[in-house]
């Protein structure tokens, strides 16, 4: 994600929700350093982190409800859970941090590109 950031800035809006669904997971005060240690701003135009949210069952925030409209099925660890929206709002794609990063980039540059075309 840091790549992303680094290349495309605020074309691209990072959101990084926290989730204590997982076991092993940082308490609250810990999170920022965490992402800051990877290269991430944690409020910046391009990436902010929010705030610890449920990403599954009927108390899921209303970010991953709308996601798994179209890309269903359970978020089994915090990074499974990379959901990519175009600028109208609709999902556009899902990966893992864990998976197929080359799918996860052309997902990402096709997002950026589509905002790029709709906003000339």
């Amino acid at each position: 994600m840091k790549r992303w950031h680094d290349e495309f800035g605020p074309k691209l809006e990072i959101l990084l929700f926290p989730s204590d669904e997982w076991r092993q997971e940082l308490p609250t005060e810990e999170i920022p350093h965490a992402v800051q240690s990877h290269g991430l701003p944690i409020d910046a135009p391009g990436c902010h982190l929010m705030d610890k949210v449920s990403t599954n069952g009927p108390k899921a925030n209303e970010v991953f409800k709308i996601a798994k409209i179209s890309y269903p099925g359970d978020i089994t660890w915090n990074f499974d859970g990379a959901f990519v929206f175009g600028a109208d709002g609709s999902p556009m794609g899902k990966f893992s941090l864990r998976g197929d990063l080359a799918y996860a980039d052309r997902l990402v540059r096709r997002a950026v590109a589509t905002t790029a075309i709709g906003m000339q």
